[in-house]
């Protein structure tokens, strides 16, 4: 049977983490895109286990070693990065050992994506957290390698960088930079023919008209990622992922991209920030009595394709002047997807009849585009991942057909 690439969307509350299964080459390449992997979730029913979930959704490698073809950081906040020291070997390959009797063994990165950029936005108001450090100890072990060597490693030792630095602190390493306006067509030092990734971010200081007031939420590494049917090179399905990037970015990204936004079209956007507000607007939810949308940030984020979905990575959206998740954001969304026939999701909801937490949210990219896989639970088991082997699937689309283009 032919592979399918999927996507996966874990329900972390208000974080992200989501897993690329991309089908080429006769097997899958596997790519996670942030994590926020709580230590509670293993012992609150509520919480679902996404630790568990990534294990089972994971191949193993000839060492028996767990493994990822490629980790993406689009920023190093907590709810982007949580659980990557305790989880993911960090170090040498050739230092890899096996976890003990009854404990997980670490994931192997074969290679990293970071920005110097989201960590040198990051520092200047906000200090980095455990993990966001040992993930930053760990990029600059395997850019020092590069630099040393001027050769790109063995896996468990390569990395990508994307965002060239400031005061040309990248410019001897610019084989393993790319910059937005380039597009990515390779994962793990294999090229795909199923895979286009545009680049959109980190935007550069000088793209901002007040460079002095950049934070970390203008700096998120964007990317929409193409993808085609296994087979195939001409991409059916493209999916926006911008962690957390601001209404400040969006507007650049618009002026940028007006004159062609078809470059800006998607199937799936993950609402960044969390469905965010800030997101879609300069101003105050809860402060302005009339918070305004800014038209140029929401027509960046309106290039649905026929039968779209928005996903919320989120806590439940309440009709309140939270933020985020933010229920006008939420409208703003909705507002999108209706248009394009299309649909808002929150994966907080995503809840199978009969269980209290949130199950991971799949997508199979097919030629038609995104297909949802829905699942049927069973009750004899406490882990969802568990569940699966005797769970049947279908592909269906929001009203029971497969999503098209029209």
């Amino acid at each position: 049977m032919p592979k399918k690439s999927s996507i996966h969307h874990f329900p972390v509350g208000n974080g992200d983490m989501t897993l690329l299964k991309i089908a080429s080459n006769n097997r899958y390449f596997y790519v996670l895109v942030d994590m926020y992997i709580r230590q509670s979730s293993s012992e609150n029913d509520d919480q679902c286990n996404v630790l568990d979930e990534l294990h089972y959704l994971l191949e193993k490698d000839s060492d028996g070693r767990p493994y990822l073809d490629a980790l993406v950081l689009t920023h190093p906040d907590k709810d982007h990065i949580g659980g990557y020291k305790t989880h993911f070997y960090q170090g040498p390959p050739g230092d890899y050992a096996p976890a003990k009797s009854g404990e997980k063994d670490r994931i192997f990165v074969r290679e990293i994506w970071s920005s110097p950029l989201i960590f040198r936005r990051k520092r200047k108001n906000h200090s980095l957290c455990e993990d966001a450090k040992a993930f930053n100890t760990e990029a600059k072990r395997r850019v020092e390698l590069y630099r040393e060597s001027k050769s790109v490693g063995p896996e468990g030792d390569r990395i990508c960088l994307i965002g060239v630095d400031v005061d040309g602190k990248t410019d001897d390493i610019l084989d393993i930079v790319y910059k937005p306006g380039d597009v990515i067509g390779k994962v793990n030092e294999v090229t795909l023919k199923e895979l286009t990734i545009d680049i959109y971010g980190p935007l550069s200081d000088e793209e901002f008209e007040d460079s002095e007031a950049l934070d970390k939420n203008m700096s998120s590494v964007i990317l929409r990622w193409g993808i085609a049917s296994h087979g195939y090179s001409d991409p059916t399905n493209f999916v926006m992922l911008a962690g957390d990037a601001s209404v400040e970015a969006w507007e650049v990204i618009w002026d940028k991209f007006k004159s062609n936004p078809k470059k800006l079209s998607y199937d799936l956007l993950l609402a960044p920030h969390h469905c965010s507000w800030h997101t879609l607007s300069h101003d105050s939810y809860s402060k302005s009595d009339n918070p305004k949308v800014s038209e140029p940030a929401k027509k960046a984020l309106s290039q649905a394709r026929t039968g779209a979905v928005i996903l919320s990575s989120s806590d439940p959206i309440k009709d309140n002047k939270n933020d985020p998740p933010n229920f006008g954001a939420k409208k703003e969304y909705e507002n999108i997807v209706s248009s394009a026939k299309g649909t808002f999701l929150c994966l907080a909801d995503n809840i199978a009849d009969g269980e209290k937490a949130p199950s991971v949210l799949e997508y199979r990219l097919t030629n038609e585009g995104p297909q949802k896989v829905s699942k049927t639970a069973t009750t004899d088991s406490t882990s969802s991942a568990k569940k699966r082997t005797a769970a049947t699937t279908t592909l269906i689309g929001h009203s029971g057909q497969a999503i098209g283009h029209g």
